[in-house]
């Protein structure tokens, strides 16, 4: 299968991931309302979502179900279905994690980008996409955004990448988003929460699990 063959599936992926009502960034750019909304999600360190993810990148494309839960720096997440590999399980912090997938596949990375491109075919930036989640930059590289009249981030350009924020949601006082699109080159990664859940905690996963 070619590339261009494979782009009607991987559209209908994309437009298959359907999230909570949401609604989308509006007005004119607001920094002092950025800053406030900033401050805030900072403050949001423990957290859990549900969803939909659709990758598609070169000849490779599928969506799945996602369980995304963060305690601090510790990750543990869960993807069924996008990368052909059955259940893929990833749990560790910011400077390893152990990856396991029902095709087994098992691992440690410290460079989970290049490694889940290598492994997986898809060079899913995971451990940006802890604060890109939120709505947040990733504070260890520089970034450039735009923001809309509430202060959420509309678009973020950071490591290559960037990500289109297109629904937010109120939960638990917090605006979070619940559509988003992450695309660098040919691959493309489209979000969808169905439902966040705020300060809940997840079991400690030790950088290295062995």
């Amino acid at each position: 299968m070619n590339v261009r063959s494979l782009w009607p599936v991987s559209l209908l992926l994309l437009a298959s991931c359907v999230s909570v009502p949401g609604t989308p960034p509006e007005g004119p750019p607001n920094e002092a309302a950025w800053q406030a909304h900033y401050t805030h999600l900072q403050s949001l360190n423990d957290w859990e979502l549900q969803g939909r993810i659709g990758i598609v990148t070169g000849q490779h494309g599928g969506s799945g179900s996602m369980d995304w839960r963060q305690q601090g720096l510790q990750v543990a997440f869960s993807f069924r279905g996008p990368f052909g590999a059955g259940t893929l399980e990833v749990r560790g912090d910011s400077q390893a994690l152990w990856v396991r997938s029902s095709r087994g596949d098992d691992f440690i990375t410290t460079d989970p980008e290049k490694d889940f491109a290598a492994r997986l075919k898809v060079p899913l930036p995971v451990l940006s996409m802890r604060f890109w989640m939120r709505g947040l930059p990733d504070p260890d590289a520089p970034f450039v955004k735009t923001v809309d009249a509430h202060g959420q981030l509309v678009t973020l350009t950071q490591r290559g990448w960037q990500v289109n924020y297109q629904d937010y949601a109120e939960f638990g006082g917090y605006d979070l988003p619940t559509r988003m699109l992450i695309q660098r080159d040919d691959t493309r990664i489209k979000v969808a929460v169905n439902n966040w859940q705020i300060g809940l905690a997840v079991g400690r996963a030790p950088a290295n699990p062995r």
